[in-house]
C-alpha cells in the first residue's frame, strides 16, 4: 500500500503520522560507514544543541526524542533523522504533526513507559522499534520511534493510547453513566461507559456504538469534539440506553503490534459489549440495535451475523465497499486538491496504474504470506480478511431494519458513491429508511470546506453531532422497539 502514504494516510488515520523511511542495508548507501554516520550525528547535533543525548543509548533517546517534543525543541528531535525522514517530514512537519496531536491530547503531565518493540512474525532485523507513552489531560499518546540500525530516526507513528484513571458512576441530566469493561479478564480489557435513562418505566433499549477507523477512545475525542459523548447523552437523556468504550487500538496498541485482524481490533470487543447490553436486567434484550460509525457502519452487518443479532442496524457514515477501494478515492481527492499541472497529471497517472493491481496482489497473498507482510502498521492479511468478507454478502442475508445516515459533505464517505451503493443494495425492502442531512460532514456537523486536505482545520473546529440527526436516529429506535407492542 505505497501509495498509502500520501494524504490519504493522514484521513483514514486521522491523527496518526506514519512516515517510514528506508532501513534496508541492501540500498545504494550500504556502503556509507558507521564512521560516516557518527559524524552526521555529530554535526546534526552541533547545529541543534542535542549534543548531550546519548545516540547509542535507544531507551535513552526514544525518551529524550519525546521530551523535546514536548518541551517545544523540534530542532534538538529532528537532529537524529535519516535523511529520507528530514527531506520528507523535517523540522516544521514534525511541529505540526506533534502540535496536532497534543491539540486532541491535552497539557502533558509525565511519561508513563517506555519500552522495546519485539514482533515474532515480523523480526526487526534492520531496526529497533520503541515506544513511549505520554500522559496527557484528555488522553495519553503513544509515541512509535523507529531506529535505523545505524542508529538514526527512521520513521514516527504517533497514536492516542488510554488513561489509565478508573471511572466513576456519574448521575448527568436524565440519566446515570455506569463505568463497565469490555472483555475484563482478557488479555485486552476496555474502559467503557453504560449510560441508562433514568426513571424509566420498565426495561429500555439499547445501542453499542462502534468506532471507525484509527485508535480512538469511548468518545471519538478529534480536539474538542467529543461526537460520541453526544450521541450518547442525546440518546440517553431520551429513553435509550448506550454503551461505549475505548477502542482496542487505542487502550492497547502497543501490546497487540500489527498483527491483528479486523476481528480482534473491531468485532470481538462489538460483540462482547452488546453481551453486556443483552444481561442487563435494566435493558430489554430484545431490542439492542447498533450505530456503527464509517468503518464500524461498514462493519455493522458482519458484527450482527457473527453474533451481535441486534434488532436494527444504524449506518452513519458507512459504505459496502472494500476499505482499500475508498482510500484510493481520497487518496485521488487529496492529489487532486494538493497539486496542480504536470505533478497532478503524472501522481493520477500512477495511481490509475498501480493501486489496482497493487490492492488485486495483496488480497491474493497466500495467508502465511499475508501474515508476514508488513504494510502501514498492519500486515497484509488484515486488509486480505476484510476484503474476504464483503459487507455487500452479510446485506444480502440480513432481515431486520436498516437506518443508513449520511452527510451531504463528507468527504471521506461519498453522498453519489457510498450512500447510493446503500440505496441499489438495499432498494425495495419495506424496512431501510435513508436519510441525507445537507451540509454535515463525516462527523455530522456543519461543514463548509471543498476539498479533502482542509479535514483536519474543520475537525479542530469546536462542535456538536447535529441535533436532527440525534433526533431522527431517536426515533427511529423507539418507533422500532415499541411499533408492535
Amino acid at each position: 500500500m505505497k501509495l498509502r502514504k500520501s494524504i490519504s494516510a493522514v484521513i483514514v488515520a486521522l491523527f496518526t503520522l506514519l512516515i517510514l523511511a528506508s532501513c534496508n542495508s541492501g540500498s545504494d548507501k550500504s556502503d556509507v560507514s558507521h564512521n560516516d554516520k557518527d559524524n552526521q550525528r555529530a554535526e546534526q547535533s552541533e547545529k541543534s544543541n542535542a549534543s548531550h543525548i546519548d545516540w547509542d543509548n535507544h531507551d535513552q533517546r526514544a525518551e529524550q526524542f519525546v521530551m523535546a517534543l514536548v518541551n517545544g525543541d523540534y530542532d534538538t528531535a529532528a537532529a537524529g533523522f535519516v535523511p529520507e525522514l528530514m527531506q520528507g517530514l523535517g523540522v516544521s512537519g514534525l511541529k505540526e504533526a506533534w502540535e496536532n496531536t497534543v491539540r486532541t491530547a491535552g497539557a502533558f503531565i509525565s511519561v508513563t513507559g517506555t519500552e522495546v518493540i519485539l514482533d515474532d512474525n515480523i523480526p526487526h532485523e534492520e531496526y529497533d522499534i520503541y515506544h513511549v507513552v505520554t500522559r496527557h489531560e484528555n488522553s495519553g499518546i503513544n509515541s512509535r520511534i523507529v531506529f535505523s540500525k545505524d542508529g538514526l530516526v527512521a520513521g514516527l507513528l504517533f497514536t492516542f493510547v488510554e488513561n489509565t484513571d478508573d471511572l466513576d458512576i456519574t448521575q448527568k441530566d436524565g440519566y446515570t453513566d455506569f463505568p463497565v469493561v469490555i472483555g475484563e479478564g482478557t488479555d485486552f480489557p476496555l474502559n467503557g461507559l453504560l449510560s441508562i435513562p433514568d426513571n424509566a418505566a420498565g426495561q429500555v433499549p439499547a445501542v453499542v456504538i462502534v468506532h471507525g477507523s484509527g485508535a480512538h477512545d469511548m468518545d471519538l475525542t478529534l480536539f474538542a469534539n467529543k461526537p460520541y459523548q453526544d450521541v450518547a447523552e442525546y440518546l440517553a437523556s431520551n429513553g435509550i440506553a448506550v454503551i461505549r468504550y475505548n477502542k482496542r487500538t487505542f487502550a492497547h496498541g502497543a501490546k497487540m503490534g500489527n498483527s491483528y485482524t479486523i476481528r480482534e481490533e473491531t468485532i470481538e470487543d462489538a460483540i462482547l459489549a452488546t453481551e453486556i447490553l443483552k444481561a442487563d436486567p435494566r435493558i430489554d434484550e430484545n431490542k439492542v440495535f447498533v450505530i456503527g460509525h464509517s468503518l464500524g457502519g461498514m462493519l455493522a452487518p458482519r458484527i450482527h451475523a457473527e453474533g451481535g443479532d441486534y434488532a436494527g442496524l444504524i449506518l452513519l457514515a458507512g459504505s459496502p465497499r472494500f476499505l482499500l477501494d475508498i482510500s484510493k478515492d481520497q487518496t485521488i481527492a487529496g492529489v487532486i486538491a494538493a497539486m496542480d499541472g504536470e505533478d497532478r497529471e503524472t501522481a493520477l497517472a500512477q495511481i490509475e496504474e498501480h493501486w489496482d493491481l497493487q490492492t488485486y496482489e495483496l488480497v491474493n497473498l497466500p495467508d502465511d504470506t499475508a501474515k508476514n507482510t508488513p504494510t502501514e502498521g498492519v500486515t497484509a492479511y488484515y486488509y486480505k480478511e476484510l476484503y474476504e468478507h464483503p459487507a455487500t454478502a452479510y446485506i444480502e442475508n440480513i432481515t431486520v431494519p436498516f437506518l443508513v445516515v449520511q452527510g451531504s459533505n463528507d468527504l471521506q464517505i461519498l453522498t453519489d458513491v457510498d450512500f447510493a451503493a446503500y440505496q441499489e443494495l438495499l432498494a425495495g425492502r419495506s424496512n431501510v429508511t435513508f436519510k441525507l442531512y445537507e451540509g454535515l460532514n463525516h462527523l455530522f456537523m456543519p461543514s463548509t470546506i471543498k476539498n479533502i486536505t482542509e479535514i483536519l482545520d474543520e475537525y479542530a473546529i469546536e462542535g456538536r453531532f447535529d441535533s436532527q440527526v440525534l433526533a431522527d436516529i431517536t426515533a427511529w429506535i423507539l418507533e422500532q422497539s415499541y411499533q408492535k407492542t
